[in-house]
């Protein structure tokens, strides 16, 4: 069986691309770690990395061990994590996504909230979209999304809060030739884009089935909302939009929101963890806060 102490060399590996780099990393000498990662193929009974022109490479059957290294790397940290905070040291840290609108509407008040009671809790947030935020939960590397709730189908292994649910607003530039436009059949022939990458396509594309249109089919994809809406600004691009966002959003860019009949489907945000993984105080607490800011906000 391989040992613990062989999970924090493997990773440093795969992050340093080279047995020499990851021995700098780990302050131990080449011969060491190149000993140590030959034992934990052994045990393991296949070979982890390959040679490369730069270094080493990953084999298939290794993307798997560092897979679940890297989960048994972040149950040990949110172990420790949870000690320190159980003795009232209020240290650790949280990695949590969000989608735009939680980033805009919940996150300044959910961080001055949190931070009142865990100011040692380091918090890294960032941006991330349905469904591939969700596999990084239920493997421990990501604590919360904030963002769309899974589909049916998608919430194995999850735990879910609703927190809000937003309307779905089309998007366009001001002046555009789709300013008229009242419904999704004026639309067929536009041009569009779409935030997040094209994992995202079948939840926008739904939205149009559940209607009876042919779903549109972006030609450009951008996990950056702020080139999304460069784009639409002043042009013909068409986008989908969460509706609570979209008042803070036209009072910066010179985009307009189309009042579309019937609307499209709105979408409900929530709250989603690992449902089976119990979590630390901070991120029971990052939860609640949440909850608060969002009840508070949406009112």
């Amino acid at each position: 069986m391989i040992k613990l102490q062989h999970i924090e060399m493997l990773l440093a590996i795969d992050r340093a691309g080279s047995i020499r780099a990851a021995s700098k990393l780990l302050n131990r000498t080449q011969p060491a770690v190149t000993k140590a990662l030959r034992q934990a193929e052994a045990e393991l009974g296949t070979a982890i990395f390959k040679r490369a022109p730069s270094g080493v490479a990953v084999t298939e059957e290794g993307k798997t061990v560092l897979r679940r290294a890297r989960v048994i790397q972040s149950e040990l940290r949110k172990m420790d994590d949870e000690i320190a905070q159980r003795r009232g040291l209020g240290t650790g840290r949280l990695n949590v996504t969000v989608s735009p609108l939680a980033a805009n509407r919940l996150m300044a008040g959910t961080i001055k909230r949190f931070r009142r009671r865990f100011p040692g809790v380091h918090v890294q947030i960032t941006g991330g979209h349905e469904p591939m935020a969700f596999g990084p939960v239920r493997d421990g590397l990501v604590d919360l999304v904030i963002g769309p709730e899974p589909q049916s189908g998608e919430a194995a292994g999850l735990s879910v809060q609703f927190l809000v649910e937003t309307p779905i607003k089309v998007i366009t530039g001001l002046g555009s030739r789709w300013s008229g436009a009242r419904s999704l059949a004026d639309l067929v022939d536009g041009d569009w884009l779409m935030i997040g990458s094209r994992e995202r396509l079948p939840y926008m594309q739904r939205r149009f089935i559940a209607q009876g249109f042919k779903p549109p089919e972006p030609m450009v994809t951008s996990d950056s909302i702020f080139s999304v809406l460069s784009m639409l600004q002043d042009s013909d691009f068409l986008c989908t939009f969460p509706g609570l966002l979209l008042d803070q959003t036209m009072s910066t860019w010179r985009i307009q929101g189309l009042d579309l009949s019937p609307p499209l489907l709105p979408a409900r945000i929530a709250a989603t963890t690992a449902s089976e993984r119990p979590p630390t105080p901070a991120l029971q607490y990052f939860s609640d806060c949440i909850l608060q800011v969002a009840q508070n906000e949406f009112s």
